[in-house]
């Protein structure tokens, strides 16, 4: 049981809620959050066009005394009323209830994704026609948590009726998701910034998770199924066998596909076993699986079913190299120095468009005996910009601050795009932590890396030495630094980070890396063959595609509500927080 309290503010123009919560899940939610009229105005529920969630409550319609004034919203009454349980279901709310009447119309309860004030999806009506409790005054009232027994809502009555709408009713569980405190927005951000014990390593997986999976609070109407997350292989990535999430004929198996999607979101990267069309046993000669990797139509392939399972169907930026394309020495027309044997240093592939492409997926189709080198290697750049925060404030500063410029020019390609190389959240504050903190300490969501694909900066002439100076330092913390004879400690620290944090692995022909293109930087190992090695030996053949980052993670959350699933997701590197 927990009690709640509320005041309105002198003038109107806020309401200031108190949560006294008992639960131990609740202990380090703030007790007390404001919501300002303009806020609950703006996120009416009965202001939401069903059944598609679009909201016809816009800022600007607002009037008082005939203008338009969203800022002069006012509250003149508000009360905490309860609902009990047992319900019938209506699909439209009653107008011009009596704040006293037994009988009302409230939202329906909300999934714990739901960005929307009422129940748009899920198992609840949008409005549930019952009997309510009603609080006799402003003082604390009893009331269960979630949905046992008492369910609270806040009762307002505006100052001024918009279409005949007098009063408006919130559930307390939706206010709370969405509490916008100082204290409130910081937690948010604990849970859903990349740190450096959410990163990949060297050697064992990461150290810590801030992904943990839980039952949704509102599951207890449907069975939900048991889930056990894969361990991590000892190269400290999950591995997932192909069969457990493509079925026979193509079918999508959503268990194995749900297991992907949150291992690739959790970890940055995962690996796919036992791909078919690989060199193996079965299929001896390499020559013959690449022959029929080339003839394959694009849809049979193994590394476009597997995308096309986590993006909801499609395979993204193709324009430039095919939506497949294969990675090897001699590759036809090849443009890249990927068609090398040559070493590649960390980068993000396409970080000229303007949104590059989110997951990536190599399979390895063939890796020849005779291949010396050519492990894949990867690091976490949202880490590693977290950790270079902490020991070169100034060099993340100006990274922060100065665009680099992308360049994708060849022929037939023409691409330049200008942006920084790391970008922080825009909260509408100073920071990230409230007040008293600088722009610069704002959450990490989004790192752009490419050092092959970078032309001139165009910087003013005092903020370019610094710029390059500032390169360095996060250069020399993805990629390290041989050569430290002449470092000082900080160098020495960041080349430490690179080699701590730096995942390397040589693919076996079967397995898939799949990996998150905007958060992951990835690479690989220079590579040779004897030159008296037979064609089957000296191969090393990638097979590669796309996906969008925004499709990709509609899949992961459409999957976490179908299974009643809820967890707080790491930013995936879009330049955006994920809410709620």
């Amino acid at each position: 049981m927990h009690s709640l309290v509320i005041r309105i503010a002198n003038d109107g123009g806020h309401v200031t809620i108190q949560f006294d919560g008992t639960n131990i899940e609740e202990e380090e939610r703030p007790k007390q959050s404001t919501y300002h009229a303009s806020w609950l105005w703006s996120n009416d529920s009965r202001r939401v066009v069903l059944p598609s969630g679009q909201r016809t409550s816009t800022p600007g319609k607002w009037r008082a005394n005939g203008r338009p004034s969203i800022k002069d919203a006012r509250i003149i009454y508000c009360d905490i009323i309860g609902q009990n349980r047992a319900h019938d279901n209506s699909t439209e709310p009653t107008s011009g209830s009596d704040m006293s009447g037994e009988r009302l119309d409230v939202p329906g309860p909300t999934l714990e994704d739901c960005c929307h004030p009422l129940s748009i999806y899920g198992d609840y009506p949008a409005w549930v026609s019952t009997t309510i409790r009603n609080t006799a005054s402003m003082n604390a009232m009893s009331l269960a948590k979630d949905g046992h027994g008492v369910r609270p809502y806040l009762q307002i009555v505006w100052s001024t009726p918009y279409d005949d709408i007098h009063e408006s009713i919130y559930d307390i569980n939706w206010l709370k998701r969405f509490q916008y405190d100082d204290a409130s927005r910081l937690q948010h951000r604990r849970r859903t910034e990349v740190q450096p014990l959410n990163a990949i390593r060297r050697v064992g997986p990461p150290s810590g998770y801030s992904m943990p999976v839980s039952k949704s609070s509102l599951s207890s109407s449907s069975p939900v199924e048991e889930m056990l997350l894969p361990e991590h292989g000892a190269d400290g990535l999950v591995h997932l066998n192909y069969h457990s999430i493509i079925g026979e004929e193509g079918s999508i198996r959503k268990e194995g596909l749900f297991q992907l999607l949150h291992s690739v979101f959790r970890d940055g990267a995962a690996i796919v076993s036992g791909t078919p069309m690989s060199h193996s046993s079965e299929n001896p000669h390499v020559s013959q699986v690449c022959r029929r990797l080339e003839t394959a139509e694009e849809d049979e392939l193994p590394v476009s079913k597997v995308a096309r399972a986590m993006s909801g169907g499609s395979l993204s930026h193709g324009s430039l190299y095919g939506n497949t394309f294969h990675v090897r020495v001699g590759e036809r027309h090849s443009n890249n120095v990927a068609y090398t044997s040559s070493a590649l240093c960390p980068h993000q592939d396409l970080a000229y468009y303007e949104s590059p492409p989110g997951i990536q997926l190599l399979h390895c189709a063939a890796m020849g005996r005779g291949v010396s080198g050519g492990e894949s290697t990867l690091i976490d750049a949202m880490a590693a910009a977290h950790r270079l925060r902490e020991i070169r404030p100034e060099s993340f500063d100006c990274l922060v601050r100065c665009p680099a410029t992308f360049v994708k020019q060849r022929d037939g390609a023409c691409m330049t795009y200008r942006r920084p190389h790391i970008v922080l959240a825009e909260d509408g504050g100073e920071g990230g932590g409230g007040e008293g903190t600088s722009r610069f300490d704002g959450e990490i969501v989004a790192v752009y890396w490419s050092p092959p694909f970078e032309g001139p900066v165009c910087l003013p002439p005092g903020q370019v030495d610094r710029y390059y100076e500032a390169y360095a330092d996060f250069e020399r913390m993805l990629n390290g630094d041989s050569d430290t004879a002449n470092g000082t400690d900080n160098h020495d620290e960041l080349s430490r980070y690179a080699h701590e944090f730096t995942w390397e692995h040589k693919l076996n022909p079967g397995e898939m890396l799949v990996f998150n293109n905007r958060r992951m930087l990835h690479g690989r190992c220079g590579f040779s063959a004897p030159d008296d090695a037979s064609f089957d030996e000296s191969q090393r053949h990638l097979v590669g595609c796309y996906t969008n980052i925004d499709d990709t993670l509609n899949s992961y959350r459409v999957l976490l509500r179908e299974k009643r699933l809820a967890t707080s997701i790491l930013n995936v590197g879009n330049g955006t927080t994920i809410i709620p």
